[in-house]
C-alpha cells in the first residue's frame, strides 16, 4: 500500500501529523463504501480501520521494542509520542465525521451515521423528546449520574486493553467507533440546536472538556494491551524484557482508569453545567 509506506516515518517525527491521515481517511472510507457497498455507515468505519491498522502496528512494535529495554525509566519520555499520534489519530477521525455530517445532505447524513444513530438511540436513549428535556429541565449532577458513566466507560477501556492483546493494533476499531459515536452525537445535537447555537465550535469545545481525558484513557489501554501482545510473541516471559513491559503495560493501565474517573466526573459536573450555561 503506497499511504502505508509512506506515513509511519512522518508520523513517529511529527505525530500531529497523524490528526490529517485521520481526517482523510474518513473521506476514503466514505467515498469507497458510497459506490462500493450498502451499508456506508458500517462500510466506512471498517475501510477506515483497515487503513490505519498498518501504522499503528508499526508504531506499537517500535514501542514494545523501548519499553522492554527502559522499563518504567524515562516513562512519560517514552510513551509522549505515541500517546500523542493516537490522540491526534482520533482528533482527525473526529474531526472527519464531523465536517462530512455537516456537509452531506439529511438523506445522506442519515445513512452515513445510521450505526452510530441506532447505538446512540438503543443504548443511550438519545431523541429529540430527550434534548427538549435536557434544556427545560436541567439534570442535577449526583453521584449516581457519575457511577453510571463510570461503569460504561471503564467497559469500553477494559475491552480496548483485552483486544489489543489479541489483534494488536486491531482495537483501533473501538477508537474509530468511539470517535465516529462522538461525532454523530455533537452533530445530532448542532441540528437539533441550528436555531440557537450559531457555531458547532462552541458544541465541540464543551464536549472537549470531558472528551479528551475519556479518549485518552481509552488510547493508552489500546496502547498498553498493544504493546503487552507484542511481547507476549516476541519475548521469554520469565525474561527482564517481558517483565518490563508488563510493568510498563500495568503502569499505564493504572493511568487509562485514573483518566476515565476524571472524565466521569467532569461529563457529569462541568459540562453538563456548561451546556446549561452557555448553549
Amino acid at each position: 500500500m503506497v499511504l502505508e509506506s509512506i506515513k509511519i516515518g512522518w508520523i513517529e517525527k511529527r505525530p500531529y501529523i497523524s490528526f490529517f491521515f485521520g481526517f482523510i481517511y474518513v473521506f476514503i472510507g466514505y467515498f469507497i463504501a458510497r459506490f462500493f457497498f450498502g451499508n456506508v455507515s458500517i462500510a466506512m468505519l471498517f475501510l477506515a480501520t483497515l487503513l490505519l491498522v498498518p501504522s499503528l502496528i508499526k508504531l506499537i512494535e517500535i514501542e514494545e521494542r523501548r519499553e522492554s529495554f527502559y522499563g518504567l525509566r524515562h516513562f512519560f519520555k517514552e510513551h509522549k509520542d505515541i500517546l500523542e499520534a493516537y490522540i491526534f489519530l482520533f482528533l482527525g477521525v473526529f474531526a472527519g465525521y464531523v465536517l462530512l455530517g455537516y456537509i452531506v445532505d439529511v438523506d445522506r447524513f442519515a445513512s452515513i451515521f445510521q450505526f452510530q444513530l441506532d447505538f446512540l438511540k438503543n443504548q443511550q436513549g438519545l431523541s429529540k423528546e430527550v434534548i427538549e428535556r435536557f434544556f427545560v429541565s436541567p439534570l442535577q449532577p449526583s453521584l449516581e449520574n457519575v457511577a453510571g458513566v463510570l461503569k460504561s466507560n471503564i467497559q469500553v477501556m477494559l475491552i480496548c486493553f483485552i483486544l489489543s492483546i489479541f489483534y494488536g493494533a486491531g482495537a483501533v476499531f473501538l477508537i474509530t467507533l468511539n470517535a465516529s459515536i462522538f461525532a454523530s452525537f455533537v452533530v445530532y445535537v448542532g441540528h437539533y440546536l441550528a436555531q440557537k447555537v450559531s457555531q458547532i465550535s462552541l458544541i465541540v469545545g464543551l464536549f472537549m472538556i470531558h472528551m479528551v481525558p475519556e479518549i485518552s484513557g481509552f488510547l493508552i489501554a489500546a496502547i498498553a494491551g498493544g504493546v503487552l501482545s507484542k511481547a507476549i510473541l516476541r519475548e521469554k516471559w520469565s525474561s527482564g524484557h517481558f517483565k518490563n513491559v508488563f510493568k510498563d503495560a500495568l503502569m499505564l493501565l493504572v493511568i487509562a482508569c485514573m483518566l476515565i474517573v476524571v472524565a466521569a466526573f467532569l461529563e457529569v459536573y462541568v459540562t453538563t453545567y456548561m451546556f446549561h450555561r452557555f448553549v
